[in-house]
Parts: C-alpha cells; structure tokens; sequence
C-alpha cells in the first residue's frame, strides 16, 4: 500500500462518522455530521438515498482534509436492516425505509404463522425493520414503485454501489432477513411464505474477504480528492463492527458486550452453535464476520434515543447529565414506531410509565429512563448467558456517561468496561479491513493494533442501591409481563382515534 492510513466511514441512524488510522491504531483525523437524510413523519422513517451518499461524502473529505498523507484503503460499514430500493438503472427508486420506520407494524399482527416459518429458516424473526416485510408493504401499499424496484440493498451497499460502481453484498446483514446463517446463503421459501412476488433475485451477488474489495470509481475519486482505484472494502454490519471494536470475538479478550447508540445492541462471541442458549425471537445469530464462530445478539429500537423522547416529553426541562433520583416509577422505554425486537419481540409494544403523581419531578423521569435501559441490557445478557465474575465491555456514546456505566453495572450485579473513546464500529471495521487486505482478501483476521482501548472497570454498587434495584428490577419484570397483555388493544385504539382524527 501507498501509505500506511485506513479510512473508516460509519454511516449511522444519527450521525456520519469517518476517521483515518495508521497502522498502530492511532487516530489521526476524525470527522463527524449530521445524518440530514433521516426523515420522520408518524410512522414513516425514510432517508433520502442520495442525501445519504452526499453526507457520507461530505464527512470523508472533512476527515481527509486534517491530514496530508493519502490513505490506502476506504473501509465502509452503516446501520443496518431498512430498505435501500434501486431500479435498474441503479438509482434510488424513492426513499429508503430505515430499520426505525414503524409502517408495516400492523401487517405483523396478522402473520404469526409465516414468522414462526421464517424464523425456523434464518433463526431471526422479522420485524418491522425486516427489509423482506418492507418490500411486502411496498407490494400491497405502492405496487408502481414496487414494480420498479430491481434490487433491494442496506445501506452500507448503497454507499459501496455509489463509490465504486460495483453491486456486493456481504452476508452478516443481508442472512438474517433472507437466509440460512447454517450454510450462509440465502432462501427462496422466505418469498415463498409472505407472497412476495420478487425474492431472492433482488439482492446483490454476495461475497466474502476480497469479494467485498472494489477499486473507488473515477468520478468519487474526483469527489472525494482520493486516488482513482483505490481499495473500498464492504465491511460488516456497524454491529459486528462494533463488538470487534470492543474485543469481543475470536480469539478477543471478551465475550460479551453492550452498545448504546441510537439503539442498543447486546452480544456475545460463541464458538460453537452448540454454546448459545435458547435463543430469544427477536434476537439474531450470524457468523462471525471473521469465519470463525458466531455472535448472537439482541438488536433492540429503543437505545439512547429513550433519553431524547424522555427529554422531549419534558420539552427540554431535563439537563444532559444528572445524578440518580431514586423513585418508584417505573418506564417501560419503548418508543419507537416499530414496536421492540429484543429482548421483548412484540410488534406493538408501547412506552408505558408506572407510580406516576404531581408530586412527580422530571428529574425522577429521567432517572427511571437510565433504569430502564439497564434493566432491558440485565434481561438481554441473562438470556445471552454471562459466567459468574464476567465482565461486560461497553461502547457508544452513553459509554462516556459515567453516571450511566455505574448504575449500569450495578444492575447487572458486576463490573462493566466502558470504551470512552467512542467509535468502536470504526475501529473494528479497521481491524477487519487490513485484516482482510495483509491476508492476501481472506477472512479470519482482526488486526488488534486497532481495537478501542479500555478503560478501568466499573464496580457495582453493594448495600441500599443493590436492594433498591433489586426490588425494582422485579417490579419492572412484573409489570412488563403485565402490561403486554394490553398492547395488542391499544394498537387497535390507537388505530380508531387515528381514523377519528383522518390521519
């Protein structure tokens, strides 16, 4: 290689983050914008498709522009799940449905059975981030625009298409929706049990190591102020990415993780199939994205964006960071439109609040949010399997929250390591990227050198704070299996006030 610099692009639900690293880790430009393709109107969370590629752009050359040497290598990774539709003419065929976009929710309650079919094959259940029900929505709700849709990406194949005018995809995102994880292709039954009429022929060709490698087309070159030809790699989905980032894989030094960013996301590294636990509905198994092992991991909607909705019902009354306000309320922090995939997996799951009274400060409110949050993360980690004295790494943004990562870690009832750093996705996309690129395009290789440092371990709290959460920890179990029940009845409600209004 030219030089000894990795460029790394995470194109995220929030925000475009892009830094360049050399070749012992060290960051040396970093850049950060906007996500201003993200569009939310009810239920509808789309993004402009070629607002996206604009942002993603816009973020690499303010990276870039902070140092003087050319980077070698281009590595790309993005949220995942949503629908990214292109015609055949390989331009956008209108906006793409994010994996936060709630309108095929309704559809779901009416498809127990092909979920349960579904899910027997790709061991993930479909939700409303699933890009093969979105497609099905298209099929029902717009069949002229379905008619026009050839290929159906995610993101981080959009932004690879319009860097280097190749169509690839990698199969960490594409088989949960579409396939079989065991022999790593996908299904034509999937199609089959929804009634959709295009399948498995809509997805890009999918590759693996240097299969995911494409010179940077001239006209992004020229874009970008990059050389013409340079390596882009497709990288992993921003999940694995993320856990790699945070040492958790094969031959890492953890096995379980949590990421909080504009969802949460809690994982674990297995060796073998055989050592992952009964798995929850809403949860995901892949191969790792090294070849060796599996990961298995809860990819909830509600993650950090539970503190700007709290915040937002407060209209703002409630500071950035605050210290504990021990109360009796209890929240359950489902509020995105898509109801909750995991650990809870019910289409229509709803934000409810308990112990509420005018004696009620919003401080208490923010506070139960922070409870939630951690309660959902000791519910995922139970189910993923934790051995006793196990630590869990931490990253995302809330990971520099230090009044978070103690109450997180006296929830789960052991220490956590917080990656204050931050941008773990970008560092484990750049270990899995020169991993692929020193071993010749095979799989296999992570390149530690790049890997987020560690900070300290968090100790959990002992004595009044322990009893405390313990005692509310049970009450918000409770009270969630409770409330379920109802969730159902309140989407039909919902539904009638809706028609009622004519929205």
């Amino acid at each position: 290689m030219e030089s000894d610099l990795v460029l790394c692009l995470d194109s995220g639900t929030t925000s475009v983050k892009a830094a360049i690293y050399d070749r012992h880790g060290k960051m040396l430009a970093r850049s950060e914008v906007e996500n201003s393709a993200l569009e939310r109107s009810g239920d509808r969370v789309e993004q402009d498709m070629a607002r996206s590629v604009a942002d993603a752009e816009r973020a690499i050359r303010a990276c870039t522009g902070q140092v003087a040497a050319k980077p070698s290598v281009l590595a790309l990774t993005a949220q995942g799940d949503g629908l990214w539709p292109i015609g055949a003419d390989m331009l956008p065929a209108g906006k793409a449905l994010t994996w936060l976009d709630g309108r095929v929710r309704p559809m779901l309650a009416a498809m127990e059975a092909e979920l349960d079919a579904i899910e027997a094959i790709t061991s993930a259940r479909p939700t409303a981030a699933s890009q093969t029900v979105q497609l099905l929505w298209l099929q029902q709700n717009e069949p002229e625009r379905f008619a026009t849709i050839r290929y159906a990406l995610r993101l981080k194949e959009w932004l690879f298409l319009a860097m280097t005018g190749v169509l690839r995809a990698e199969p960490s995102g594409l088989l949960p929706a579409w396939g079989d994880w065991r022999i790593g292709q996908p299904s034509g039954e999937i199609a089959e049990i929804l009634g959709l009429e295009k399948g498995i022929g809509v997805l890009p060709e999918i590759g693996a190591g240097a299969d995911c490698v494409a010179g940077l087309s001239r006209d992004a070159a020229a874009r970008l102020g990059l050389p013409d030809g340079m390596p882009v790699v497709l990288g992993p989905g921003d999940v694995q990415s993320s856990l790699i980032g945070l040492g958790v894989g094969p031959g890492l030094s953890r096995s379980r993780g949590s990421i909080f960013g504009t969802s949460a996301i809690h994982g674990g590294y297995f060796e073998s199939i055989d050592d992952v636990s009964e798995k929850l509905s809403g949860a995901m198994v892949q191969l790792s994205a090294t070849g060796q092992g599996f990961v298995c991991f809860h990819p909830s909607f509600n993650g950090g964006t539970t503190f700007r909705h709290v915040r937002d019902l407060l209209k703002g009354e409630l500071p950035e960071n605050y210290g504990p306000a021990y109360s009796s309320l209890v929240l359950h922090p489902f509020f995105e439109p898509g109801g909750e995939r995991a650990p809870i997996t019910h289409p229509h799951a709803s934000a409810a609040l308990f112990g509420m009274s005018s004696a009620t400060r919003s401080d208490e409110l923010g506070w139960a949010a922070r409870e939630a949050l951690a309660f959902l993360t000791r519910m995922s980690h139970a189910d993923l399997g934790l051995d006793e004295g196990q630590v869990v790494a931490v990253g995302g943004g809330v990971a520099r929250d230090d009044v978070f990562m103690q109450l997180l870690a006296s929830v789960l009832e052991r220490p956590v390591r917080p990656q204050k750093g931050g941008d773990t996705a970008l560092r484990g996309l750049a270990a899995v990227a020169m991993g692929i690129l020193e071993a010749g395009g095979a799989k296999g290789r992570v390149v530690d050198a790049y890997l987020s440092p560690a900070d300290g371990e968090v100790a959990p709290e002992e004595g009044a704070v322990r009893e405390y959460l313990g005692l509310k920890f049970e009450l918000f179990e409770r009270l969630l299996k409770d409330n379920a029940r109802h969730w159902g009845a309140l989407d039909e409600v919902g539904e009638a006030a809706r028609k009622l209004r004519g929205s």
